[in-house]
């Protein structure tokens, strides 16, 4: 049995540079630009949601509060 070979060359979804370039038109493509406003929106909430979650420490790491009723 042969092994796997890949078949292209794309790159990981998580390692693509997105940019983006003018084209003027008469009429905006209103449809596409809600997109790319959607897609920018959601990965950097994405981000920002990952960056305080590798901030936050764990629940099982948290010291447990003190007690007065408990000795």
């Amino acid at each position: 049995m042969s092994r796997y070979a890949k078949k292209t060359d794309r790159r990981p979804y998580e390692e693509r540079s997105f940019s983006v370039r003018a084209v003027h038109r008469e009429r905006a493509d209103l449809h596409k630009l809600a997109e790319v406003l959607i897609r920018l929106t959601l990965q950097e909430t994405g981000e920002s949601r990952a960056a305080r979650a590798a901030e936050r420490v764990p629940d099982t790491y948290r010291a447990a509060p003190d007690d007065p009723g408990r000795h």
